[in-house]
């Protein structure tokens, strides 16, 4: 399991988020409530049979869920002419950039314990999904 792509995308994310908060990117609270849309959330999508049954994979799969919900409301406030408060939440305090690394750690957690899992071991290979999409 690589976790640096799905990682790299979240980040990438989280750029557009931001530019967007700021008043410079296209992404509106329609587009970020849906988590399935983004690369992390495919990539989810696509390991839910070989992953699904470890803790940290359902863990992550809800934190994920929050983060857009959360990146949703924050979207939201900026409509509703809320800049400050929005832009406030993904600082360093605030509940979504919390949440953006809770899911990086969470994200961690998975790849551990996929190494550990003696049904993964046989199918983990360092760097497999390298490339995969």
């Amino acid at each position: 399991m690589d976790v640096g792509r799905p990682l790299l995308a979240h980040a990438a994310w989280l750029a557009h988020l931001r530019e967007a908060l700021y008043g410079q990117g296209p992404l509106t609270a329609g587009m970020a409530i849906a988590d399935t849309e983004c690369e992390l959330g495919q990539w989810l999508q696509r390991r839910e049979t070989a992953y699904g049954h470890l803790r940290a994979f359902k863990e992550l799969t809800q934190i994920h869920t929050r983060f857009h919900r959360r990146a949703a409301y924050c979207l939201q406030l900026v409509a509703d002419g809320r800049r400050g408060e929005a832009i406030a939440e993904a600082e360093e305090r605030g509940e979504l950039r919390r949440l953006s690394r809770l899911l990086v750690s969470t994200f961690h957690t998975l790849q551990l314990e996929a190494v550990a899992d003696p049904d993964q071991r046989r199918a983990f290979r360092s760097l497999a999904d390298v490339g995969e999409r």
